[in-house]
């Protein structure tokens, strides 16, 4: 088999991730890590890097479908930049300090105890127990986007998560799909920012000795994500917000599980 066809299949993996990323207005490093560190073998700090540069493209291409569909609130984007932004940047500088285990067992955890909180938030729900629109507010959550993103600094996920579900009821927002396009731009703005700060002078070596594989793998995953960042905006538009926390907590609890078995050595 030709060399540039031995990552083939990662064309409808990207696809299919872009997708359920974007649809659900979460960072798709949350699927890219595990693939990248479990599935193709590299090491924590440069499945972490990977992950986030995938993000630029897939996202990317959301963000081009949400300006074509009017889901972005540019308020409430403007808003949540000023502070996630400066907390992404306090993250990334941290990560020098963190072994590579503790960064693994801190993302592994964190999408753990989300996916399940999403499920719970779900059998409330179905249990009659909260309502399925939320109460409408003006509140933007400086506290949760501070720590979103920190955490996105820090381990490449967080952010989406931690304030979407503020988003969802905020008074400027119109549809859920609204919440998640405003979500996707703030995600690729302070994915970028992560992407940048982590090219290290100790990091850009190893880059360059893998430049060659990373193009193989990037060859099939660019289009592949790009793909999905089309088909991602159009399901949001066709889910409501219990239907997106269900589907988006179970597959994050089953990542997690993967994780915590690469943290420990076990696969």
């Amino acid at each position: 088999m030709p060399t540039y066809l031995t990552y083939f299949y990662l064309f409808p993996v990207a696809a299919l991730i872009a997708t359920l990323a974007i649809s659900a207005g979460i960072s798709g490093t949350n699927f890219w890590i595990p693939v990248y560190m479990i599935w193709l073998g590299f090491d924590a700090k440069m499945s972490f890097w990977l992950g986030l540069l995938t993000m630029i493209f897939g996202f990317g291409s959301g963000i081009l479908r949400n300006l074509k569909q009017k889901t972005i609130s540019w308020f409430i984007v403007k808003e949540y930049l000023k502070i996630t932004i400066p907390a992404a940047v306090l993250g990334t500088l941290l990560i020098p300090f963190a072994p590579a285990q503790m960064l693994i067992v801190l993302f592994a955890s964190f999408i753990l105890l989300y996916g399940i909180y999403l499920v719970y938030r779900y059998w409330l729900y179905r249990m009659g127990k909260i309502p399925e629109k939320l109460e409408t507010h003006n509140r933007i959550c400086w506290k949760r986007a501070a720590i979103a993103g920190f955490l996105k600094g820090l381990i490449a996920t967080g952010l989406g998560k931690l304030i979407m579900p503020c988003m969802l009821g905020h008074e400027k927002i119109r549809s859920p799909a609204e919440a998640v396009g405003s979500t996707v731009l703030i995600i690729f703005v302070v994915n970028l920012v992560a992407l940048l700060l982590r090219l290290t002078p100790d990091f850009i070596p190893a880059l360059v000795e893998n430049k060659e594989l990373i193009f193989k793998i990037m060859f099939w995953v660019a289009p592949g994500v790009i793909l999905g960042g089309q088909i991602g905006p159009t399901i949001a538009k066709k889910l409501s917000q219990q239907g997106i926390r269900l589907y988006t907590g179970g597959m994050l609890v089953g990542i997690s599980m993967l994780m915590y078995l690469r943290a420990f050595a076990v696969i």
